[in-house]
């Protein structure tokens, strides 16, 4: 019989009962492997869609082999003596007298051009592996497209493991302007893709909706983007809502059951698939596979020889093991940082933690967890500090839901308690450094009051003055001085030890009088800190203190001082190379620079240590140095560039919960409604001025309780702001709207301070350009460049989410609707060819 005639008949595959979704760039690198190899093994966890993506990519290829396309399913067979047989059943082979199966199948093959699929092998892997070698070395014309949850392990053998499907982003409702745009931004995962079809199987009138489309999207993450965990998730849609589902995912093994009574046992639950690998690993690979799930978040070598040995199983054997795991697609790899970093999805970790739990090792796993990160945190704790300091940094960030771990079960007992309060000491400059205040002064004053942290020692101390820095940073002063007090105490107790102690909380207590208006306490305070620092030889704490020294001058308008001790400070940071410290040092310059009307030179020293906090991501420094520029925006006028900088401080702020620096920035936004409002003619006025006097009441509501004030340096423009308004509003209206303030949701308030004032027309060049700012201006520079927002926010130092505001703006305000029109029309009015660097 020839190819014409029956090549579209060659194949035994079957035809799919529901919609295959997505996996075109898998289809489509699978079929190139194919093209270029002849054994393919496809590998992943159970349920990942090994089965059905090479099913599917089979389909596609009957012209390529034109004596067929031949699956043979393992799965149901339980003897490896039979793999053989079963492929020759597939084939049509029957075994002759005198030649044994193997045989048999060389002669069949070893002159025809077919793709043979053998799946499932995991469990038969050795007579699997055995006759693929045969086939491939005595037929030229077989391929051969295997799936397992391990690699066969034959020469020449290409492993390719098939990835979950992809998954939504965290929040992508909240990103896109409008509601079309969030679904559709929902319906680019594969995962949602797959839900959404076979729930509709379920419940036709099953639909993505504004209400539903985040727990969807948390759905298909917790899941880990698995097809099969998927797919019995979205059969549950027919009785229960997704929230409920997502709310019960906690007992996964028990909710996520099929109800079609054809399929395949192993895939009828969750656990069910995972036994069917579980009871494939040897005891020692169980038991690691068992304490891997103590981790959060993954762990390296280093921690699973430290975390997961003992009974039975031995430090110099996890690197096999866990090699092992890999193969057989139980376990996740990849490299960060230079070194192998590992994971388990979380559907098997749960079934980890199960296993564990039962095998009565969960408390001495979770024991050795403790001891490592606890270990390692006040090793290398120090590295947050130095050179290295942005390595470090993303080390820790990596390790941080196994620190969280550490700490929540160190909090579990009185015996555990004192590794609790060290590890929570050691995260604080990692707390510090990303912003996480609020989730750092919870743990830190959870465990400062647990009972078995009550001794006054070092560590108490240091996690005290921790506690402090972050309560500080909050302005939350009352705290401040309360913890920094107490360490103090400790300290000073200590005589020798606690010398490093004294001089921070010295520190603290310093720098809180500054912002409490104690201007003749403070001095004395930091000038004692830096006595002591000098004495220990301790460069960093000597430099911090010549930069509180600068601030607390600048505070009180001695600006020649404050320039010495911040130039000082800053060529110490230098030379010792830490980039927080660096960027720290330039905001303080920089804002001397604002102070002394040195506008475009501040412009230039605040982008510097903006950039420096971007880099590091560090929230609270960001906010800062976004202040001061917006301070320098408002002193140039340019409002609505203050306004887009200070709504990203705000932002962070906000997140960050720094009460003193949100009331700064309103008080600057009330500024800058007063002066826009004084361009207007007076029938208009009314309406902004009752606003910026409704800002400075909430202004003055959030720093009375924490005993914040306005520093004597800008304390005659406040006066002279309240005065005017006062002036303008009348006294009665002026106490109305301040009153009103006081008592105004935060959240309303800062909608209400970014509003901008509607102004007349523009004139000039913003008239020429059609109102756009200079800022704005630029961006469309950009645009017509054909850059993409993260290339802009690269080029102007900003974040995408301000640059996404600035199109915003641009579209509004030109009345246009694609990037398109805003790229033609920078040509048309000349901004390119006119000056495309400087709009």
């Amino acid at each position: 019989m020839s190819a014409t005639n029956h090549t579209n008949n060659l194949h035994n595959l079957p035809t799919p009962l529901n919609t295959f979704i997505g996996r075109n760039r898998e289809i489509a690198e699978v079929k190139t492997l194919l093209a270029e190899h002849r054994l393919l093994t496809l590998t992943g966890p159970g349920g990942c869609g090994k089965t059905r993506l090479a099913i599917r990519v089979a389909r596609e290829l009957p012209a390529t082999y034109e004596d067929g396309l031949w699956l043979t399913e393992f799965a149901a067979l339980a003897e490896a003596d039979l793999v053989p047989q079963a492929v020759a059943f597939t084939l049509g082979v029957r075994e002759q007298t005198g030649r044994s199966i193997h045989e048999s199948l060389v002669n069949y093959l070893q002159s025809r051009k077919t793709l043979l699929i053998l799946d499932n092998c995991e469990h038969l892997i050795t007579a699997c592996a055995q006759l693929a070698a045969t086939l491939l070395a005595s037929c030229p014309g077989v391929k051969i497209l295997a799936t397992s949850r391990e690699p066969l392990g034959v020469p020449g053998e290409v492993v390719w493991a098939v990835p979950p499907l992809s998954l939504p982003e965290p929040q992508p409702w909240r990103n896109p302007a409008s509601e079309t745009d969030a679904r559709r931004a929902y319906e680019q995962s594969e995962a949602v893709q797959l839900l959404l079809v076979r729930a509709q199987e379920a419940s036709p009138t099953f639909s993505l909706t504004p209400e539903n489309g985040p727990w969807i999207a948390d759905l298909c993450r917790r899941l880990d983007g698995i097809p099969l965990a998927i797919e019995l998730a979205a059969a549950h849609t027919r009785t229960f809502s997704i929230r409920q589902i997502v709310q019960r995912l906690d007992d996964r093994f028990q909710l996520l059951t099929s109800r079609l009574r054809t399929t395949p046992v192993r895939h009828q639950t969750l656990e069910a698939m995972l036994d069917w690998s579980y009871t494939l690993l040897s005891e020692s690979e169980q038991k690691v596979l068992q304490r891997l799930a103590v981790f959060a978040g993954g762990w390296t070598l280093a921690a699973a020889e430290a975390v997961c040995t003992g009974d039975g199983v031995r430090a110099e054997e996890m690197m096999v093991l866990l090699a092992n795991l890999v193969d057989k697609s139980l376990v996740q790899v990849e490299r960060m940082d230079g070194e192998r970093h590992f994971a388990l999805l979380e559907t098997i970790r749960q079934y980890a933690h199960q296993k564990l739990t039962q095998a009565g090792a969960l408390e001495s796993a979770r024991e050795r967890h403790l001891s490592y990160f606890l270990q390692w945190a006040e090793e290398h704790t120090v590295y947050l500090a130095g050179k290295n300091q942005l390595a470090w940094l993303a080390r820790f960030n990596r390790e941080h839901d196994n620190l969280r771990a550490a700490l929540e079960w160190a909090q579990s007992s009185e015996a555990r308690a004192e590794g609790g309060l060290r590890l929570a000491g050691a995260c604080g400059l990692h707390w510090r450094l990303r912003g996480d205040l609020s989730e750092g002064r919870a743990r830190l004053t959870a465990i400062l009051n647990h009972p078995g942290t009550q001794e006054r020692n070092l560590a108490r101390a240091k996690a005290l003055l921790w506690n402090a820095n972050l309560a500080y940073l909050q302005s939350d002063y009352p705290a401040t001085r309360f913890l920094a007090q107490e360490a103090l105490e400790i300290g000073r107790e200590l005589g020798a030890s606690g010398r490093a102690e004294v001089a921070w909380a010295l520190d603290l207590l310093g720098e809180t009088a500054t912002e409490v208006g104690d201007y003749e306490t403070a001095p004395g305070l930091l000038t004692e800190s830096l006595a002591i620092y000098r004495e220990l030889g301790d460069q960093r704490g000597t430099a911090d203190m010549l930069m509180q020294l600068g601030w607390a001058a600048m505070r009180v308008g001695d600006y020649e001082k404050a320039a010495t001790f911040l130039e000082e400070c800053l060529a110490l940071f230098r030379t010792l190379g830490e980039t927080f410290m660096i960027a720290a040092a330039l905001a303080g310059l920089g804002e001397l620079a604002v102070r002394q009307e040195r506008l475009e030179q501040a412009k230039v020293i605040l982008a510097e240590s903006l950039a420096l906090r971007r880099e590091i991501g560090e929230r609270w420094g960001m906010a800062t140095s976004l202040g001061s520029l917006g301070w320098v925006a408002l002193l140039q006028r340019d409002f609505d560039e203050m306004r887009t900088l200070l709504a990203e401080s705000l932002a962070l702020r906000l997140e960050v919960g720094d009460q003193g620096g949100i009331a700064w920035c309103l008080e600057k936004l009330a500024a800058a409604m007063t002066l826009q409002a004084s361009a207007l003619p007076l029938r208009q006025r009314r309406q902004p001025l009752q606003r910026a006097a409704r800002i400075l009441g909430t202004a003055v509501a959030l720093r009375e309780p924490l005993g914040s004030v306005v520093d004597p340096a800008d304390q005659p423009d406040y006066d002279r702001l309240v005065n005017d308004l006062r002036r303008a509003l009348g006294q009665t209206a002026f106490a109305q709207a301040w009153a009103a303030g006081r008592d105004l949701p935060l959240t309303e308030v800062v909608e209400l301070a970014l509003q901008p004032v509607t102004m007349p027309e523009p004139v000039g060049d913003k008239l020429k350009y059609g109102g756009l700012s200079p800022r704005e201006r630029e961006t469309a520079v950009l645009i017509a460049q054909s850059k993409s927002n993260r290339d802009i926010a690269e080029a102007m130092v900003v974040r995408v989410k301000t640059v996404e505001t600035y199109v915003t703006r641009i579209l509004n305000k030109l009345g246009f609707d694609s990037r398109v029109q805003i790229a033609t029309w920078a040509h048309d009015v000349g901004l390119i060819d006119a000056d495309s660097d400087n709009p």
